[in-house]
């Protein structure tokens, strides 16, 4: 089940309704995205040792380097969608959205070559470093989709501590 929540606020000088979020909600978005690259780096960090374990120290090295792709693009998709998202307005929430996706994927195209250069002969588990990451986001999904996992009023999707 999709939840969708309006933002509307009469403003105290023209009485006039404004569709802005409070501002909890901008803390919530960061609340979130602080949460979710602390556990992809927890994951890529596990899955760094598991490659050191069975493979070698340069296939834990490849991982984490994949790893790190996946956070960096998280990071960089969530601070230009957060920059507008405090505004209100959807057509500029929507402009940044588009944005920061097309400068995550052209970012992605850079690094993913930057780090095959790197570790050639080690490149599948760059991959894997990276998917590791991805997963993240299905926990993200499986948590807010779960009874009791989008509290309302806790500010954030998935802080439900």
């Amino acid at each position: 089940m999709i939840r969708c929540e309006v933002w509307q606020a009469v403003s105290e000088e023209s009485g006039e309704p404004e569709s802005k979020p409070p501002a909890s909600e901008s803390v919530g978005f960061a609340q979130t995205v602080v949460w979710m690259l602390k556990v992809q780096a927890v994951m890529a960090v596990a899955a760094a040792v598991a490659g050191a374990v069975f493979f070698g120290k340069t296939v834990a090295l490849a991982v984490l380097a994949g790893g790190a792709i996946g956070i960096v693009l998280t990071a960089i998709s969530a601070l230009r969608t957060g920059a507008v998202s405090a505004s209100g307005d959807p057509v500029a929430i929507a402009a940044a959205f588009y944005r920061g996706m097309l400068m995550k994927m052209a970012l992605a195209v850079v690094m993913f070559v930057i780090v095959a250069a790197m570790f050639a002969e080690w490149f599948v588990p760059v991959i894997a470093g990276y998917v590791v990451t991805l997963v993240a986001y299905w926990i993200a999904l499986l948590r807010i989709g779960r009874p009791g996992g989008r509290q309302s009023g806790s500010g954030s999707a998935l802080n439900d501590e």
